[in-house]
């Protein structure tokens, strides 16, 4: 039996290459609507598409079921998933709880963030008004998911942060075939981005986690009215979820409360 050493403990994926490419090609024409749901994707004819062989476009569809844009299913073979309101429940609710986690990181001490992380922070927060006023509303949407996904990524969460771009890219594929429109784009950029970059440059964390929650359950609540036959008043998903987002609320209304009255305890 061969034993492993530096140079053979690694078998080679001459293939990874193809599919990764494969997979990065299919996923921004599915965002983007050239593939609608239900959509069959036949191996053959990606792969000539592509001009690579069927391997890694199998690979692709494999990896794109894992992160939810394809659907696998018997005798039809991989199709686009489609877009209901438990999916689009279930984006918000893990974007929600990275956000907070993230959150609780960047502002662990009470106190704003170093400068390094704050500034592209800043960048982006002084551009989001404009984005909104000028810019289409495409431009304002982009802009707002990478401010969110800049905020986890300034907390050093690493596994979060790529977690957190990849729902970020289905969450843009809804938005895309649902056509949401925001009435009021500036409103929503003032209170959303420019408010929670005050909030974090303030080091004020409970301020923070409350802007970011009502964020999320607006959003998912305005792409969810958008999907035919949803009722969010029967959905007890919906309610777990708000749920959650009001007892955040209260239990760091109560925190904020006790916290004179423990220090004063705890004086000589």
């Amino acid at each position: 039996m061969l034993k492993p050493t530096r140079r053979n403990v690694l078998a080679p994926q001459t293939t990874m290459e193809s599919s990764e490419y494969a997979a990065g090609q299919i996923r921004d024409a599915i965002v983007a609507g050239f593939y609608k749901p239900g959509d069959r994707l036949v191996e053959m004819d990606l792969a000539a598409q592509l001009n690579v062989s069927r391997h890694p476009i199998r690979e692709a569809l494999r990896r794109l079921s894992r992160e939810g844009f394809v659907d696998v299913r018997p005798n039809r073979g991989a199709v686009v998933a489609e877009v209901d309101a438990p999916s689009i429940l279930e984006i918000y609710e893990l974007r929600s709880a990275i956000g907070s986690q993230a959150l609780r990181h960047l502002l662990a001490d009470g106190k704003p963030p170093v400068s390094g992380r704050l500034k592209p922070l800043a960048h982006m927060a002084q551009k989001a008004v404009a984005f909104a006023v000028k810019g289409s509303q495409a431009d304002m949407v982009r802009h707002d998911l990478e401010f969110q996904a800049m905020i986890v990524e300034a907390s050093g969460l690493r596994r979060a942060s790529a977690f957190f771009r990849e729902l970020g890219s289905e969450l843009q594929r809804f938005i895309n075939l649902l056509r949401i429109e925001y009435p009021d784009r500036a409103g929503t950029a003032k209170r959303e981005v420019v408010g929670l970059y005050d909030a974090i440059a303030a080091g004020d964390l409970k301020a923070a986690e409350t802007i970011w929650h009502d964020k999320m359950t607006t959003g998912a609540s305005r792409l969810i009215a958008l999907v035919s036959g949803s009722d969010l008043a029967k959905d007890p998903q919906w309610r777990m979820f708000t749920e959650a987002a009001a007892r955040l609320e209260t239990d760091q209304a109560v925190a904020a409360e006790s916290a004179p009255r423990r220090k004063a305890s705890a004086s000589p």
